[in-house]
Order: structure tokens, then sequence, then C-alpha cells
């Protein structure tokens, strides 16, 4: 008897912003064909991650458990391979899984990329988490089609040469060598190889993540004067944090022409990437899958892009850094033209895929499923979002974002409070503004609960003593 479960696509880019998908940028961003498949299921428009950079965030959400749970609270911290991932639960209720790109489980510098990747769940892994840095399945593969092309499309070794958020430059290789190409060549191919049992695989894409290489045709749809400038506020930083103050006082030389092209650049690799999903879609509807797999597009973080005078992603945890895309598509099961506005956290999105296609929610996991939300069954999402980063030794962060108000808390004492309502665009620090000390006390206590229920169930009690 055939099996009539959906199958998985997850189509997952690395450090795109919320406003940098065409439905969500009012226009400004060319991605036809995610808006197309977005605009046929439900876009989460509240859908936040829980740290603000790869590798936890990451780990949150395909365990669907909070940093302080995994233990990865920043990058370098490899995941530990007693993690349960969606991977491992998909596979238990009869998936075949697959890696096909960009999963950042595991450091990148100092490692053997051609030794063995942990399975984290996955029947089928062909790894790579950056273009080109390391002897990996992509790079192997470039050296086999077009070893000339190497220099080409590879990007500088993070840790090892020289590498700024600000490095862009025209790719000038053929865009069926690229990183990206590659990702949606090995999803198709993977695609094909499948037969009747329903399957779950991620396309794990690199862009928009600096540095920013997109072929000249992709920055052609982008001239100059149609980027809209960075959110900036002169002399917003006197109220802020130190970490804030000295990361604006690193880049205060960049100029507004160079604030613009670096936004430009990064424009054209949101568009590069639509445009590689789009031959992935266009598989799926040539083999008649596509209206029986569940699509769900995401990204790990964002990027300010000059906002605030600042680039990159760090534990500022301003919206353009945890505010990112989040969409779902599977006709029948999903309304067309969904809008949800309702809270969802990184942690949501397992328990919300496992739910939406009968599969047990493995023990541990925090996240709460917003299948209801995608579905249209209610419009209520989370009263708030956790946001946790953890340097060992050094520096922690915490945040609570909720509908109205935003509250950074870092074990030095200091403190951020943003009034989301009065200032959407987080100039003005109010946590020692004596007209909000309610509010203040009010963050602050809700703070406090979310991380007493965000403890770890692990390992569960077997016995009374």
């Amino acid at each position: 008897m055939p099996d009539d479960r959906p199958n998985i696509l997850f189509l997952t880019t690395d450090q795109q912003r919320f406003d940098c998908l065409g439905i969500n940028s009012g226009g400004t961003i060319h991605t036809p064909h995610l808006d197309a498949l977005a605009r046929h299921g439900a876009n989460l428009r509240g859908f936040f991650v829980n740290n603000a950079v790869c590798m936890p965030s990451r780990a949150s959400l395909l365990t669907g458990r909070y940093p302080q749970n995994h233990g990865v609270g920043t990058n370098g911290i490899p995941l530990p391979e007693t993690e349960t991932t969606i991977a491992h639960a998909l596979g238990q209720a009869g998936y075949t899984t697959a890696n096909l790109g960009k999963l950042h489980f595991l450091p990148h510098v100092d490692r053997d990329h051609t030794a063995p990747h942990p399975s984290y769940g996955f029947d089928v892994h062909v790894n790579s988490d950056e273009p080109g840095c390391y002897p990996d399945a992509y790079i192997r593969w470039l050296r086999q089609v077009a070893p000339e092309m190497e220099q080409k499309c590879r990007v500088p070794r993070p840790s090892v040469e020289p590498r700024s958020p600000l490095d862009q430059w025209v790719f000038e290789a053929p865009e069926e060598l690229s990183h990206t190409a590659w990702v949606a060549d090995r999803t198709i191919e993977f695609i094909h190889q499948q037969g009747e049992r329903p399957w779950f695989a991620i396309a794990g894409f690199y862009p928009p993540h600096p540095p920013c290489n997109a072929p000249q045709h992709y920055l052609d749809l982008y001239p100059t004067e149609s980027i809209p400038p960075p959110l900036r506020r002169e002399g917003e930083m006197a109220d802020k944090p130190r970490m804030f103050q000295r990361m604006a006082q690193h880049w205060a030389n960049v100029t507004d022409e160079q604030w613009l092209e670096c936004r430009r650049y990064y424009y054209a690799m949101c568009s590069l990437v639509d445009a590689q999903c789009g031959r992935i879609i266009e598989t799926l509807r040539e083999r008649g899958q596509l209206d029986n797999t569940l699509i769900v597009y995401y990204s790990d973080h964002g990027d300010l892009r000059g906002d605030h005078g600042l680039v990159s992603k760090h534990p500022s945890n301003y919206d353009g850094i945890i505010h990112v895309p989040c969409f779902l598509r599977w006709p029948g099961h999903i309304p067309a033209g969904r809008l949800a506005d309702g809270l969802v956290e990184g942690v949501d999105l397992m328990p919300t895929v496992l739910e939406a296609v009968g599969a047990d929610i493995p023990a541990g996991v925090k996240g709460t499923s917003a299948w209801a939300l995608a579905a249209g069954e209610t419009d209520a999402g989370r009263d708030s979002v956790l946001v946790e980063h953890k340097v060992p030794g050094a520096a922690c962060i915490k945040t609570l974002r909720t509908r109205a108000h935003k509250y950074w808390l870092n074990d030095q004492g200091e403190e951020v409070l943003f009034d989301l309502d009065a200032d959407p665009d987080e100039f003005v620090n109010v946590a020692r503004d004596p007209a909000y000390a309610s509010v203040r006390s009010s963050v602050r206590g809700r703070l406090l609960e979310r991380l007493i229920h965000a403890a770890d169930d692990l390992p569960g009690q077997i016995a009374p003593y």
C-alpha cells in the first residue's frame, strides 16, 4: 500500500533577514519563485530565531531545544551527537532523510572535512558548509568538473585568510559551478533517486551570508537608487551597552555609498538563491510531487547590513538579526495566502512539522507546535520570544521580545529596553527611563519565567531515587 504522507523539503538560507524576501520587502527584493510558493501557503511573519549566530540557531531549529538545552551557546561548539534532531524523528517515522549543502552542526576550522560526518539522523549526507574553503563534497566535485575555476568559485577561509562582512565581488565563473547551484543540483539529484517511501531533505544554501559574490545579472536587478538606506540615527549608541558601542566604532568610517553597495550585493545573493530554488520547485512539479511536498523556507538569522551603523550578526539581537523569513506550503492542508503574524520561535519549527505529518515529538523538545497557526485554525502565537547567547567563560546575554517591547540583559548587568510601539526601529534605550520602570520590571520578570520554563527536561527521571 503506497505511503501517502507528504515529502518534506526544507529550503534554508544563511543570514537572510526578514525583509529580504520579495513578499516581505514591499517589492524591493526580486525573489519571484519563492514569493509564488509563499503566496500559496502560510507566511509566518512573526518568526524569530533563538540565537543570533549560525551554529546555535541551527541547533535549536533542528532539535526544538534552546541553546541552554543543547549546549551550543555560540559558534564553534559542536552539537552533541546525543541530541535528537528532526532527522532522527522523521527517520523513526519511516522517512528517508538527507542533508544537502550547509548544515553547520560542527565547527569549520581545523576539522577534517574528508572524514565521515556524524549522521545526526540523516541517511544521506552531502555536506558543504562554506563555498570552496575546505576539501569537502563541493570542492571535490568542482575539482572533477572544472578544476581551473576553483579560485573563481571559492571564498576566503575564515580565521585563516583575510575576510570581512563587507567583502563583495562579481562571481566570474559560470553560475552552474556556484555553491548555490551545486546545492540545488544535489537536491534535485536526491529527489530523482527516491521511490515510494516519503523523504525529508534539507537544501542548505550558503547565501546571502557574506562574502557576497553574485553573478552580474543579479546585481543588475538592483540599481543603486533602488536600495533603501539603512536605519540609523545620529548618536543612537550613546545609551547602549559597551558591546554595541565598540561594534559601531569599528564600522564608523563606512560611507553611505558603501552601505548601499553592500546592501545591493546582499540583495543580489537573495535573488541567486531564489533562482536555484526555482529549479528545485520545477523538478517537484515535473515529477507530480509539488502538491504532496510540505515545503518550509527559513533562515538561521539575519544581517543588519548597515542598520544602526552595524553589519553582520551578533548578540545585539536587533530585529534585523533575529527576525527571519519563514513560510510553509502544503496545498489542501495550509490555506493559500495565509498571513500569520503570531510570534513563533525557531524551536517551534521541529514540533510544527512533526505534528503536520503525524510523527512523534521526541522527549526533551521545548518548542511548541505552530501548526494550528500555519493551518489557519488560530491567529494566536506565543506571547514572547526567548533569545540566548553564551560564550563559555565570557559573555552571557538573554533577550525577551514581546509584541510591544524588547528587553536585553547581559551578565554585567547592562540592559536595553525598546518600546516597539513608539520606537519600532529600535533607536532609543528606555531601560533607565523612570517612565518605563514598571514595564522594565514586568518584562524582566517575564524573562525570568521564560528561562525557568526553558530548563532542560533531559535526562528524564527513571526512578524516585
